[in-house]
């Protein structure tokens, strides 16, 4: 019989934050390499997913850094679930739970923000 581990895997925190870094990065790229082509840089309300998803197949710059933002806020929210999963594995439960009470924390401010 295998002793579990005594620290958390971070594996699956590692990987959601090089993806989400580099899904940024690219969508900056396109939108800036937009920008220098002479692309209509346009604009659009974020929350408009038609128009958004309109703007990117457009390779609009608006589209391309609205979706490069969406990816940097949504980076750290999921990497903080999959901190909160991966110490839940190893049964470090006050640290899983402090991740959650961060990610929480994160959540009702952007809320805030957002009403403000």
């Amino acid at each position: 019989m295998s002793t579990p581990p005594t620290t958390a895997p971070r594996h699956l925190t590692s990987w959601i934050l090089r993806i989400g870094v580099l899904v940024a990065a690219a969508c900056f790229l396109v939108a800036g390499a937009g920008e220098l082509a002479g692309n209509e840089s346009g604009s659009g309300d974020m929350t408009d997913v038609g128009a958004l998803i309109d703007g990117a197949f457009a390779f609009t710059p608006w589209a391309w850094a609205s979706l490069g933002v969406f990816a940097v806020v949504l980076t750290p929210a999921v990497g903080l679930l999959l901190t909160a999963y991966e110490y839940r594995s190893v049964s470090d439960r006050r640290t899983a739970l402090l991740a959650l009470a961060v990610l929480a924390v994160l959540v009702v401010s952007a809320v805030i923000a957002t009403l403000r």
